[in-house]
């Protein structure tokens, strides 16, 4: 199977971040002030389920805190239980990792221990290197079911105005990456840290292209 990822030149709205989506490992405080016997809990199981009491599994891995807690309703609902919920959820413990890598002084993961940009997880990597093109940061999505993206970051603009456009929030699984010179320095980490020793990996070609822009990505079989 084959990634491929086509550049198109789509800025996010500033002050518009993508929010924090759960993954599997968080774990979650679920609370229904109506009706306390519901209440729950605990994680989010490896396949993204949450057990709820008297209502069974729901998918929660992947959703947003508000996504989630309408999935929640829903499924209380169909249960017969509560026609009309209004549960409130909280990430008690985030659960998932994200891994840094090129010009940071200690690249590999990062735990998400809460909602995590870009720059926060290169300072728990430990910094950016002398050799770091700050300018452009690359935050890689990975996907294997449908389109994904590829986020590009200027760190040191962040920094000087606070632009809105480099404060990514991180999920669980995405790739930090500090380049030392281009989109030939990122093909490169990529093929020898991912393709290159992951049987069956996907192959990534990115294509940054100019500015702060977002790349969709298209799996191939």
């Amino acid at each position: 199977m084959c990634l491929a990822l086509s550049h198109q030149s789509v800025r996010a709205e500033p002050g518009e971040p993508s929010p924090y989506r759960l993954s599997p490992g968080d774990r979650v405080a679920i609370t229904l002030p109506l009706h306390p016997e519901l209440n729950a809990t605990g994680p989010i199981g490896p396949d993204g389920r949450f057990s709820l009491p008297m209502a069974g599994q729901v998918e929660l891995g992947g959703l947003t805190v508000d996504e989630a807690q309408g999935a929640i309703s829903a499924a209380l609902h169909e249960a017969r239980l509560v026609a009309n919920a209004r549960p409130s959820l909280a990430v008690e413990k985030f659960g998932g990792t994200v891994f840094v890598g090129g010009e940071v002084r200690n690249p590999g993961q990062v735990e998400l221990t809460g909602p995590l940009n870009p720059l926060q997880a290169i300072i728990s990597a430990g910094g950016l290197l002398g050799t770091a093109r700050s300018k452009r940061i690359a935050v890689i999505r990975p996907t294997v079911s449908g389109p994904g993206n590829v986020y590009t970051m200027n760190v040191r603009s962040f920094v000087k105005t606070g632009d809105p456009q480099g404060n990514i929030v991180l999920h669980a699984g995405d790739i930090v990456f500090v380049p030392k010179s281009g989109i030939a320095e990122v093909n490169l980490w990529l093929d020898q840290h991912i393709n290159g020793i992951i049987p069956d990996a996907l192959h990534f070609n990115v294509n940054l292209g100019d500015g702060n822009n977002q790349t969709s990505a298209i799996v191939t079989p």
